[in-house]
C-alpha cells in the first residue's frame, strides 16, 4: 500500500508541477507587462509634450520617448546604467521596435494643405496663434482649433524575459486554433503587422495614446521626420545590451542577456537627430 501511495504522489507531482509553473511564470510575466504598460503611458505623454513644443517633430518625440522609457532597462541608480538603458531604447527605435504615429493632425490627409495660411520656408504649417479668432475648417469637418490637438499613438515591442511563457504567448497569439494547438487564439496571423513582428522577435506588443494641445505650429516636414523605420523587421534578435565600453555600442542576442546593465561610461546627454 505504501509503495502505491508513493507512485501516486509522483504521478500527481508530474501532472501538477507544469501547471503550477505555468501559473507562476505567467503571473510574473504579466506583472512585468503591467509595469511596462504603465511606463509606456508615461513615456507616450512625455513624447506628446515634447512634440507640442517642437512643431510635432517625430524625431524629438522619439528622443523624449528614449529618455522616459530608459527606466525599463535601468536596474541601478547610476549615470552609467541610465545612459546604457537609453542606448538600448535608441537601438530599439532604430530597429523598428518602437513606432510613434501622429494621429492628429494626420499628415496623410489634406489638413495641412487646407489649414495652412502661408508656408514657412516652403513647408506647410498649421497656425497656432490667435486660435480664438480663427474660423478655418477642413473638408473633413476638423476645425483649426481641433487640428492643434496633438494626438499620438506609441507602439512598443516589450521583451518577454520569462522563459516558457514567451514561447507560449507567441504560439497562442500567432497560430490558428487547431487540434495540435487547442488554446491558440490566432489574433495576429498577418505577417505584415507590427504586432506579429513583435511576437516573431520574442516580444509583446504594447500600445499607448496621448493628447496634448500644441504650443507651437505643427509643420508637415516635422511630422514626417523620424529615426525609426516604423516597423519591426529584425529577425531572431529580440534583446539588446550595451557592448564595448569604449565605443558605447549595443549588441544583441537571441536570449535574455546575463547582465543588461553593462557599464558604458557614456556621460553625455545629447539627443539623436534624424541624420544619425
Amino acid at each position: 500500500m505504501r509503495r502505491q501511495n508513493k507512485g501516486q504522489s509522483m504521478v500527481e507531482f508530474i501532472i501538477v508541477t507544469p501547471v503550477v509553473l505555468l501559473l507562476l511564470f505567467g503571473a510574473l510575466q504579466f506583472a512585468f507587462l503591467y509595469h511596462a504598460k504603465t511606463l509606456l503611458n508615461y513615456a507616450a505623454f512625455e513624447a506628446a509634450r515634447t512634440g507640442a513644443v517642437s512643431n510635432a517633430r517625430v524625431s524629438e518625440m522619439e528622443n523624449a520617448f528614449a529618455r522616459s522609457m530608459a527606466a525599463i532597462h535601468t536596474h541601478n541608480p547610476t549615470s552609467d546604467d541610465v545612459m546604457c538603458a537609453r542606448e538600448i531604447v535608441y537601438k530599439e527605435i532604430e530597429s523598428g521596435f518602437v513606432r510613434i504615429k501622429v494621429i492628429n493632425p494626420d499628415p496623410d490627409s489634406n489638413i495641412f494643405t487646407e489649414l495652412d495660411d502661408g508656408s514657412v520656408d516652403g513647408d506647410l504649417v498649421i497656425p497656432n496663434n490667435n486660435l480664438m479668432y480663427r474660423s478655418a475648417v477642413s473638408t473633413t469637418g476638423l476645425s483649426i482649433q481641433d487640428a492643434n490637438l496633438l494626438k499620438i499613438r506609441v507602439s512598443y515591442c516589450y521583451p518577454l524575459y520569462v522563459p516558457y511563457i514567451n514561447r507560449v504567448l507567441g504560439i497562442m497569439l500567432t497560430n490558428i486554433e487547431s487540434p495540435s494547438c487547442p488554446g491558440c487564439t490566432g489574433s495576429f496571423t498577418s505577417t505584415g503587422s507590427f504586432e506579429r513582428a513583435c511576437l516573431d522577435n520574442g516580444r509583446f506588443p504594447l500600445h499607448a495614446q496621448a493628447i496634448v494641445r500644441m504650443q507651437s505650429p505643427a509643420m508637415l516636414s516635422a511630422v514626417n521626420t523620424a529615426i525609426s523605420p516604423g516597423m519591426a523587421t529584425v529577425s531572431n534578435e529580440p534583446f539588446y545590451q550595451c557592448g564595448s565600453v569604449s565605443d558605447h555600442s549595443v549588441v544583441n542576442s537571441a536570449a535574455p542577456p546575463v547582465d543588461i546593465t553593462t557599464k558604458t561610461k557614456f556621460w553625455t546627454l545629447d539627443t539623436r537627430t534624424e541624420s544619425e
